[in-house]
């Protein structure tokens, strides 16, 4: 008897590797790659995910529906159609959304499905605003940058007012030491 596909033991291995990429990420997204992507372009879309900090894994869609039902997530199973493959992020979500954004401009058989974030299952739409967003570390420079203004002035102003009162204090002893 000829057998073919996958066993049992080795389907439940698949879907418990799924399932930990799951519990272990905060986001991810679902990429459908319509089965016309080449190795050497998927190692590249690979090796651009990898500096971002998340792993690009494919798998059968019917194991990743079984992983994502059996982890609560049925609309993210229901993305799971055609040739697909899920980046799971890293700790910048905007990171990995630029680089698929990036590279489905220059790969036609790229498209991006939707994802998962911050406990929302998210639309193409979504995925493609957020990677329009700067990275973490801009964000984190603005918002120091904003509160760094304020103080700064604030000191500005007091070290005017203090060079005031000692050129006022200076010309007091001037006129006092003349006379």
């Amino acid at each position: 008897m000829k057998t073919t596909g996958l066993s049992r033991v080795a389907k439940d291995l698949i879907i418990k590797q799924i399932k930990k990429e799951i519990d272990s990420h905060e986001s991810f997204i679902v990429v459908q790659h319509g089965g016309k992507l080449p190795a050497s372009t998927a190692d590249k879309l690979r090796d651009k995910l990898r500096k971002s900090g998340s792993s690009y894994m494919v798998f059968k869609n019917t194991l990743g529906q079984k992983a994502f039902e059996k982890h609560g997530l049925p609309e993210v199973a229901a993305q799971l159609t055609g040739a697909c493959s899920v980046v799971f992020n890293g700790a910048d979500p905007v990171a990995p959304s630029k680089v698929l954004t990036e590279f489905a401009k220059d790969n036609e058989a790229i498209k991006i499905q939707g994802g998962f974030l911050n406990g929302k299952v998210i639309g193409a739409d979504q995925i493609k605003v957020l990677a329009a967003l700067p990275s973490r570390e801009v964000l984190l420079a603005r918002v120091v940058g904003g509160i760094q203004t304020p103080v700064s002035k604030f000191v500005g102003v007091l070290s005017g007012t203090l060079r005031q009162a000692v050129t006022v204090l200076d010309a007091i002893a001037k006129k006092k030491g003349g006379a």
